[in-house]
């Protein structure tokens, strides 16, 4: 073999090597280029699954309220919590386990326990003692950082066909946005305050 053959397959072997490390290269730089895609796509597609804003119209909604996956509209709350009222305080003894069981469709899991027992005796007594009330509200805050409403009206009793005098009343609405669902937790009555 002469020098000149030799220096052939020298020059063959470095040319090939030299084509596999530049193909090599580019497979690496595109790799890593629809890697970098891959990631961005889902990402993207992550934030958007996660932030798009929804319009609905509840049952008994007057107008278009916006939620998101994490927030609520102050629109959205204040007539959930009028629609989570009227369900628990607007009763007769005919039509108040069918109220109640609608309300307890809304109420967190966490708070199911704690809630059901005391609506089913409220349930009990209402129909036992004939009594009806209606709810007629004056003023609705909403405080939408803490999923909470305030409700100020005036309650309006009867005990079988009797009107007892109007109350009233101030309410306050708790509620939870879990999973992107509204949910509720409590609805309390606001206790008078003592006088000095």
């Amino acid at each position: 073999m002469n020098q000149h053959e030799v220096f052939l397959k020298t020059s063959n072997r470095d040319d090939a090597l030299n084509r596999v490390r530049f193909f090599n290269k580019i497979l690496i730089g595109f790799s890593s280029l629809v890697t970098v895609f891959a990631l961005g796509f889902g990402a993207s597609t992550v934030y958007l699954a996660t932030h798009q804003e929804r319009t609905l119209l509840p049952p008994n909604m007057e107008s278009a309220i916006t939620v998101s996956s994490y927030a609520v509209s102050d629109t959205y709350l204040s007539e959930m919590a009028e629609y989570f009222l009227a369900l628990k305080l607007n009763v007769t003894p005919e039509n108040v386990v069918r109220n109640y069981g609608q309300l307890l469709n809304y109420v967190a899991s966490e708070h199911y326990a704690s809630v059901q027992p005391l609506l089913a005796e409220e349930a009990t007594q209402i129909k036992q003692q004939k009594i009806s009330s209606v709810f007629f509200i004056s003023s609705v805050n909403v405080s939408n950082e803490h999923f909470a409403v305030r409700i100020t009206g005036t309650l309006q009793k009867y005990v079988g066909s009797r009107a007892l005098a109007p109350e009233p009343m101030t309410y306050f609405v708790y509620m939870s946005y879990p999973s992107g669902t509204l949910a509720l937790n409590r609805i309390a009555k606001q206790t008078k305050e003592p006088t000095s």
